[in-house]
């Protein structure tokens, strides 16, 4: 068998925490890294909207915690962090809403806002679609990188869940912008394989703990879809192993009605042939017989949301830097830490934001020592704009 996953009925055991700890200790003979060497670890969450059923669970975060703890990692080593893109609340916010940073917090395991970095401009070998790339630093720089997916449907991209989770690891206003290279639900699908072939190739060191506790399905999803009750908890090293099998619990074949999973198989991203994936605790039937079916988005849905994002959201909502001239110091800080050169700057000038070249990255709002800078939604206008 070329990947396992072990499948955990929560209600076998006292607590969230400890189903995980289970969950993960059953297959930790696939492992192919040493927990104990990493130095950099990162969890991954999935922290879309400030409320619960949106986001992975903070006990979710605990169990991994509670694993850690006891297999002798040091919390010094751990940090947790993610990029909910463009709206007008940061990562660490919403952790805050949904108490996940209190459970930061107590273990003592640093949070961290992934817009605060610049970000790292990478080459993605063989990109259909992200052809120019910028992932966060943090995830650049970790050794292990354990991703914390929720499966949710989701309007664009059919599902959310182990791969999607990645989409993340862009910062900020980046993944609205890449949004736009998706016109339709397939070549979004390409841009989340690309997005996710990076994270294949450069990341090799992955755990996924993967949330099916209680999933969102409908066309509501992935902010406040239909909550159905599945009590499961996944884990395993092969995203698209486990996106796959988490669909086969809920009878939706992935490779066939979910874009980015159809082209991360046919790119050879992970194991997508059910016959090549060795399941732990529970069968695959066991899970089928405990949970409904997984009611995903029509495609008409999904073209419909790919043209509202694309055509109005993006170009409405983009972030756009603003400058307070009366904090400006004319110091160049920004202009010399725009990763995308978008910033025009001459010795004790007011620095000049180049509007159609800004990636809304926000780099230069973060980084300035004066905190000279603010941002505003482009607004309605926006729609006449070409950027």
């Amino acid at each position: 068998m070329s990947t396992k996953i072990s499948i955990i009925n929560i209600n076998d055991y006292e607590s969230i925490p400890d189903a995980i700890v289970a969950a993960i200790k059953m297959i930790e003979e696939d492992f192919h890294f040493d927990i104990l060497n990493c130095k950099n670890i990162l969890l991954k969450p999935n922290l879309l909207r400030a409320t619960k059923d949106a986001c992975t669970q903070p006990v979710f975060v605990e169990g991994v915690i509670k694993y850690l703890k006891e297999i002798g990692v040091a919390m010094e080593n751990v940090s947790i962090g993610d990029s909910p893109g463009q709206i007008k609340i940061s990562a660490e916010q919403i952790a805050k809403k949904i108490s996940l940073l209190e459970v930061c917090e107590k273990a003592s395991i640093k949070f961290i806002n992934f817009e605060r970095d610049t970000p790292v401009h990478e080459v993605i070998e063989g990109a259909l679609r992200l052809k120019d790339y910028y992932v966060s630093n943090p995830v650049n720089d970790c050794d292990l990188l354990i991703n914390l997916p929720k499966l949710k449907t989701h309007g664009e991209a059919t599902i959310t869940g182990a791969i999607k989770n990645y989409w993340g690891i862009i910062p900020g206003g980046l993944k609205a912008k890449y949004h736009l290279l998706g016109r339709n639900p397939d070549q979004f699908g390409e841009a989340l394989a690309d997005n996710f072939s990076w994270v294949f190739k450069n990341k090799p060191n992955r755990l996924v703990i993967y949330d099916l506790h209680r999933v969102m399905q409908g066309t509501m999803g992935p902010v406040s879809g239909d909550m159905k009750n599945w009590n499961l908890i996944l884990v395993g090293t092969d995203e698209l192993a486990l996106d796959v099998v988490a669909l086969e619990i809920g009878e939706l074949d992935g490779l066939k009605y979910v874009p980015h999973l159809k082209n991360a198989f046919e790119r050879g991203l992970g194991e997508g042939n059910l016959d090549n994936i060795e399941i732990f605790g529970l069968s695959l039937e066991e899970a089928k017989s405990i949970t409904p079916k997984f009611k995903v988005p029509g495609k008409f849905m999904t073209k419909l949301a790919s043209f509202i994002t694309r055509s109005i959201v993006y170009k409405v909502t983009k972030k756009i830097p603003k400058l307070k001239k009366k904090l400006c110091k004319k110091c160049g800080q920004c202009f010399e830490d725009c990763p995308a050169n978008a910033i025009n700057f001459e010795t004790d000038e007011y620095p000049e934001f180049l509007r159609k070249v800004c990636i809304s990255c926000l780099c230069c709002m973060e980084m300035c020592p004066q905190q000279a800078i603010e941002t505003e939604l482009r607004g309605f206008g926006g729609l006449f704009h070409s950027y």
